[in-house]
């Protein structure tokens, strides 16, 4: 028998793991995943290219899936799935207007710039047949923000790739004879980098303990500047690395941190920060929040503190040095 064909639509990095997991989960679900993507720039470009390739496909798929970042292709992949009536597929992952205007604050609510971010997430959620997005905490926010019914939204978690951050022996990548806290991630607010940094600066006596932290962002200077105030010795700052380098410095850390900042968005979310670590049989630390005990317990995969607290980070720190 013929598997009906999943049609892949958009502009994703399709190397990011949320791309890989999602073809996997849709294989495994009985679908042949084929693509229809671009690597096109501009908004012309992208739909140009996107629309050549449809037409190779058009006579076989029976579902479009459009691809995290896709809201503004969102429009045209229904138009495309009404005639004939195919199944329409998004994965909105998150949203733009909590993510730009809320979380990050890129821009005011009082911002027209922000209500078009809200529209879009709406019409763009509200074309859809299905809507993937990553926690049942998630999904409570979507159906009360945009008025979703909770049957059209799908919970699909972040995962992580497993080929690539498996457990291993232990690596030598990190401070030797510490016990290594290690931070991977893109310096954006709800990761609460600067709770990680204060942590450490209560830990300042616990020679034995040290701090590196993996990446760049949004915060990075706020955050150098912050630990150069707090004269900190006992971190160390790594710029971003090839994904294929972080199992490595996991495997040679002593617990992993996850997310610790206030906003609403970092109490709805699981990291792939968490799945990675957890993947490579890295205990990690990370804030007690609506989304972690979705899928982890706190004393097994997790160590939980309380969120935006760096005393209590600090205790969960010790608390996992000790044992």
């Amino acid at each position: 028998m013929q598997k009906p064909i999943l049609l892949t639509f958009g502009f994703p990095d399709p190397n990011s793991p949320r791309y890989r997991n999602l073809v996997d989960l849709y294989e495994s679900e009985g679908w042949e995943v084929r693509e229809c993507l671009t690597t096109a720039k501009g908004f012309l470009g992208k739909h140009r290219d996107l629309m050549k390739q449809f037409k190779k496909h058009k006579k076989e798929y029976s579902a479009l899936l459009v691809n995290f970042p896709g809201y503004y292709l969102m429009p045209i992949a229904w138009w495309k799935t009404r005639f004939p009536r195919k199944q329409l597929i998004f994965d909105a992952f998150i949203s733009i207007s909590d993510t730009l205007v809320s979380d990050r604050k890129k821009i005011s609510w009082l911002n027209p710039l922000a209500w078009f971010y809200y529209l879009a997430d709406v019409v763009s959620t509200h074309l859809a047949d299905e809507v993937l997005i990553d926690t049942e905490a998630h999904k409570k926010f979507f159906t009360k923000r945009f008025f979703l019914s909770a049957k059209r939204i799908r919970v699909v978690y972040v995962g992580t790739l497993k080929d690539l951050f498996s457990p291993g022996p232990k690596e030598n990548k990190l401070a030797e004879g510490k016990f290594n806290a290690l931070f991977i991630g893109s310096y954006i607010p709800l990761q609460g980098i600067e709770h990680i940094l204060h942590a450490a600066k209560i830990l300042g006596d616990q020679t034995d303990i040290h701090f590196t932290l993996i990446g760049n962002g949004q915060t990075y200077k706020e955050m150098t500047a912050l630990a150069a105030e707090l004269e900190l010795s006992n971190v160390t700052f790594l710029d971003f690395m090839p994904l294929a380098d972080l199992p490595h410095y996991l495997r040679s850390c002593d617990i992993a941190l996850g997310i610790f900042g206030t906003s609403d968005k970092a109490n709805r979310v699981i990291p792939h920060k968490v799945y990675d670590a957890i993947g490579c049989g890295v205990p990690v630390i990370t804030a007690s929040n609506l989304a972690i005990g979705e899928k982890f317990t706190d004393g097994k995969e997790v160590f939980l503190c309380r969120t935006g607290d760096a005393n209590s980070l600090s205790r969960a720190i010790l608390r996992a040095k000790n044992g």
